[in-house]
């Protein structure tokens, strides 16, 4: 079936990394915008799970109800999608300017008022549409199993029918329940509508230097461009290109504290097909976890370092293939991990902008840093020649937890596989603002892991972490898995044996090659503990950890 809801998945995507810009311009509204951000990406997962369900044969039965929600849910998506769009459109176009801005700075903070206000006057706002988009779509999947929904879903359905109505004109509205996109008559095979084309023809997205330009005065970059097709790549990615695929999100939760979006508001460049690549790092930011911001921000992303003009070329020359690509500070700044198969060496790239627009690019081995975690930053730090001392080289500043934890996790264990022994002093250090709250012993055919569960003080976000017990990688994460959405939920977990626990689902992140941790007969992940005490601890921890 032609549901074209990865399409809408991959726009609600989009229009979460455009939000993404608006946090430091009007910080009196970063916690709504967030907020906003991390619904999107929610809504974006709700389209892949149910993209997934329906291609599944068992769930046949259900799909004409499911289309017939889809009709109503799908188009309202689009209107509201192009409604936020537009304003960075309008950012980028207003003559207004707030007093004592700088020439030419739009007036964020009213443009983010009026637009609020125009989605309010059609009956509902930003935020509960969006929570609603996000709640109707995962209730859809649970009609398509066969399980009862909330008592809301009806409600839901109206509340959008209605909703609708007044986005676009009704004859339109019953227009394309008669006659998709593609022309078919009433009667013949349904497909979900395609999505509504944006009002204004964005530009195109081939457009985009190598990393970005500087755009004096507006700070904004251009909107998203249109939907359908989306160009398979940027040309970004002049050395090395990664395949994109559009990145799943997991199941997200009520509360919107702990809403489960993709790890941080940008689509990141992976390959998450399941085929072979080069490196495992290449499948680390699929985007299929939750997303947990933080509530407290540290120092800008920064870099300290020399600025080497051809260090991708040196990089390219010299062997390395580029693994990972990621955007920060509201794509001002792109961190690049590289690696050479040869010998497994690793760099980190640094690419930014001058003060004055020029193209800056710092270039350091991993094995020469030492990584530290200080609030919502990881600090970068090498040591000074002259006396000995630590200088800070970069300071990475995340908004969300779980790419924090990933990106340190892939970056220190490239640092410990490489072939070159890391620089005596450098030992990196996460933990400060994680506690504890379990630590066990696991056990995978007659390999031990040490199993430890942690709890972010400050975001609240919680995650698994295995490790060796012993041997030279026993420094740094196995695998990792984000579970703060399944506190709570008892029927998630349950144990199989007397030392064995179970898993209803779970995504583990893995940071080494060729390693998957084991499953049980059912094709569900299992963790075997060492001993039974350990295994009823566990389950009796689990549930009652506070994320706040």
């Amino acid at each position: 079936m032609d549901w074209r809801l990865l399409d809408y998945a991959k726009e609600a995507e989009d229009t979460a990394s455009g939000l993404h810009m608006f946090l430091g311009e009007i910080p009196q509204y970063s916690k709504d915008i967030t907020g906003d951000i991390a619904e999107l990406f929610a809504i974006s997962n709700a389209l892949h799970v149910l993209h997934e369900g329906l291609e599944l044969s068992r769930y046949g039965r259900y799909s004409g109800r499911i289309l017939r929600d889809l009709e109503i849910a799908l188009p309202s998506l689009g209107h509201t999608l192009d409604d936020v769009k537009e304003i960075f459109s309008r950012s980028n176009k207003s003559n207004k300017q707030h007093p004592g801005a700088f020439p030419g700075t739009p007036p964020y903070h009213q443009i983010w008022e009026d637009a609020l206000a125009d989605l309010k006057s059609q009956g509902i706002s930003l935020p509960i549409r969006l929570e609603l988009y996000r709640s109707y779509l995962q209730e859809m999947f649970v009609l398509l199993k066969g399980e009862p929904v909330d008592a809301e879903f009806n409600h839901t359905r109206a509340y959008l029918q209605k909703l609708l109505k007044k986005q676009e004109p009704i004859e339109s509205y019953f227009g394309r329940l008669d006659v998709d996109s593609h022309g078919r008559a009433h009667g013949e095979p349904a497909r979900t509508p395609a999505p509504r084309p944006p009002r204004d023809r964005r530009p195109s997205i081939h457009t985009f230097p190598t990393y970005p330009t500087y755009i004096h005065p507006a700070p904004l970059p251009p909107p998203p461009p249109p939907l359908p097709p989306r160009p398979p790549r940027s040309p970004m990615y002049e050395y090395g290109e990664i395949p994109y695929i559009p990145p799943p999100v997991p199941e997200i939760p009520h509360s919107p504290t702990y809403s489960t979006a993709s790890s941080q508001t940008f689509s990141v460049h992976s390959n998450d097909s399941g085929g072979p690549v080069a490196h495992w790092a290449m499948k680390v930011f699929d985007g299929r976890h939750s997303s947990t911001p933080f509530q407290t921000l540290g120092q800008l992303t920064k870099c300290l370092g020399r600025d080497e003009s051809k260090a991708i070329e040196f990089l390219d020359n010299d062997g390395f293939q580029k693994v990972l690509e990621l955007p920060f500070e509201a794509t001002n700044v792109w961190v690049r991990l590289y690696w050479r198969a040869s010998d497994a060496r690793a760099r980190i790239l640094f690419l930014t902008l001058g003060p004055d627009g020029q193209r800056m690019r710092h270039c350091f081995p991993l094995t020469g840093l030492k990584v530290l975690r200080a609030e919502s930053c990881l600090q970068l730090c090498r040591v000074n020649r002259q006396d000995g001392q630590l200088d800070l080289w970069a300071n990475l500043r995340f908004t969300l937890y779980e790419r924090m934890v990933l990106f340190y996790c892939t970056l220190v264990a490239m640092k410990v596989q490489d072939q070159v022994t890391t620089t005596p002093g450098l030992d990196d250090f996460f933990q400060p603002g994680e506690k504890e709250e379990f630590g066990g012993e696991i056990r995978d055919g007659t390999y031990l892991h040490a199993f430890r569960v942690f709890r972010d003080k400050d975001s609240g976000g919680v995650r698994f972490e295995a490790r060796a017990r012993r041997g030279p990688l026993k420094a740094i994460p196995i695998w990792t898995a984000f579970v703060t959405q399944y506190i709570g939920k008892y029927n998630w977990i349950k144990r199989v044996g007397h030392t064995t626990i179970q898993f209803g689902e779970l995504h583990p992140y893995v940071f080494c090659e060729g390693y998957s941790p084991p499953r049980g007969p059912s094709g569900k992940y299992q963790m075997t503990f060492t001993t039974p005490e350990d295994s009823r601890n566990f389950m009796e921890m689990f549930h009652h950890i506070r994320t706040r």
